[in-house]
C-alpha cells in the first residue's frame, strides 16, 4: 500500500510519541542518583507507576505501521480517551498520595484498571486483525463503553486534583515547618501538565483527523519531555542522613509520657485545660528556650519526640493555642531573622535565613510570603 504524505507525517508523529513514552520509562528506571537511590520511594514516590503508565503507550503502535487503517486510527483514539485521564490520575495519586501517606486510592485504581485493560486489548486485537473490525454495532458498543469509562476516569482525575489542592496545604501546615520538605512548590508547578495532557488528548481524539492527531501527539511528546525533566531530581530537601535518622527513630521510638496509663486514659476524652497549658509550656521550652526552631527540617513528629508528647495531642494544642505547627515555628524563625538583621545589618539574606533556621533563602521568602499574606 502506498501512503500519502499525511499518512507518513501521522505515523512519524505517533512514533515520536511512543518513543518518548518508552524513553521516559527507560530513564526513570535507569536514573538512580546516589545517595537518593537508597530511598526511591521517598525521593521519587511514583517511579514505578511512571514506568508502568508510560510503557502502556506501546499499545498505540498499530497506527505507526498502519496509519491509513481505520481500525488502527480508531484504536489510537480510544486509547487516548481512556489512557490520558486514567494514567494522569494514577500518577498524581501515586506521587502525592504516597507523599501524603494516603493509600485508600490503590484498590479503586486496581479495580478500574481491569475494564481499561479489557477495552484496550480488545481494540488493539481488532486493529491488528486483517480487514475492518471496528465497524457497525460492535464499534458503537465499544466506544460507548469507552466513553462511559472515560468519564469515570475523568472524575478520578478531578478527585486527584482536589485531593492535592486540599491536602497539600493542610499537611504542610500540620506536619512540616519547612515548605521545601514537602513538594508543594513542585505540585504548583507541575499540575498544569496532566491538565493540558487530558485536554489535548480528548480534543484530538474527538476531532479524529490525521492533522489534529499529528499535531496533538507531538505536543504530548513535548509534555513527556517536561515531565521527564521535572522528575529526574528529588523535590524533597531533607538529606539522606537525616531521613535515615528519622526512619530509625520511627522504627525504635523512645518511651514518652504519652505511653503512660495516665495519657492513655486521656485518649478517651478531651484534653483538660491544665494538660493543654502544660503541653504549651513544654512546646515553648523546646522550641523557643532551647531554640528548636533552628533545626531547618523540624517536623511535628520530631518535635513530638523532643517534647515527649503524643503527636496527636501536640498537633491539637498547637492548632488551638499557637496558630498551628507551621505558623508557630516559622514565626519564631522570622523573629530570629529580624533580630539577626538588626544586629548584623550588613549580613546577606542567605546567611540570615540559614542562621535563623530556614535553611535556604528561598524557604525564607516562601514562609514570609505565606505568613504575611
Amino acid at each position: 500500500m502506498l501512503y500519502t504524505i499525511r499518512d507518513i507525517l501521522f505515523s512519524a508523529s505517533l512514533a515520536v510519541f511512543v518513543a518518548s513514552s518508552v524513553f521516559v520509562a527507560y530513564v526513570r528506571w535507569g536514573h538512580r542518583c546516589e545517595p537518593y537511590a537508597r530511598h526511591m520511594d521517598y525521593y521519587y514516590p511514583a517511579w514505578k507507576t511512571v514506568i508502568a503508565c508510560f510503557l502502556t503507550n506501546i499499545l498505540m503502535c498499530p497506527a505507526v505501521f498502519m496509519p491509513a487503517d481505520p481500525d488502527a486510527v480508531l484504536q489510537l483514539r480510544l486509547m487516548l480517551i481512556l489512557a490520558s485521564p486514567f494514567f494522569c490520575a494514577v500518577l498524581m495519586f501515586a506521587y502525592f498520595g504516597k507523599s501524603l501517606g494516603k493509600s485508600w486510592w490503590r484498590r479503586p485504581v486496581i479495580a478500574l484498571f481491569i475494564p481499561f485493560s479489557i477495552l484496550a486489548l480488545t481494540a488493539t486485537v481488532c486493529a491488528l486483525l486483517p480487514g475492518p473490525q471496528l465497524t457497525g454495532y460492535f464499534c458503537q458498543v465499544l466506544f460507548s463503553l469507552a466513553g462511559l469509562l472515560a468519564l469515570v476516569y475523568l472524575a478520578c482525575f478531578f478527585m486527584a486534583i482536589r485531593m492535592i489542592a486540599r491536602a497539600l496545604r493542610r499537611i504542610l501546615r500540620e506536619s512540616y515547618s519547612n515548605p521545601e520538605d514537602f513538594p508543594t512548590q513542585y505540585a504548583s508547578r507541575i499540575l498544569w501538565v496532566p491538565v493540558v495532557h487530558v485536554i489535548i488528548s480528548w480534543v484530538i481524539s474527538f476531532l479524529g483527523t490525521q492533522e489534529a492527531l499529528s499535531i496533538g501527539l507531538l505536543a504530548l511528546s513535548v509534555l513527556h519531555a517536561v515531565l521527564l525533566v521535572s522528575v529526574l531530581s528529588p523535590h524533597r530537601t531533607m538529606d539522606v542522613e537525616r531521613l535515615e535518622e528519622e526512619e530509625g527513630a520511627e522504627e525504635h521510638p523512645a518511651p514518652a509520657p504519652s505511653d503512660s496509663p495516665e495519657d492513655k486514659s486521656h485518649a478517651e476524652e478531651a484534653l483538660s485545660p491544665e494538660r493543654k497549658d502544660e503541653i504549651v509550656r513544654t512546646i515553648r521550652r523546646c522550641v523557643e528556650e532551647e531554640k528548636g526552631y533552628l533545626d531547618s527540617h523540624l517536623t511535628l513528629a520530631g518535635l513530638s519526640r523532643l517534647c515527649g508528647v503524643n503527636r496527636t495531642y501536640l498537633s491539637q494544642v498547637m492548632s488551638e493555642k499557637m496558630g498551628g505547627f507551621f505558623v508557630y515555628v516559622n514565626r519564631c524563625r522570622l523573629a530570629e531573622a529580624a533580630r539577626l538583621k538588626v544586629e548584623n545589618p550588613d549580613a546577606s539574606v542567605e546567611s540570615i535565613a540559614i542562621a535563623s533556621g530556614f535553611g535556604t533563602r528561598q524557604s525564607y521568602y516562601n514562609v514570609r510570603r505565606q505568613l504575611e499574606e
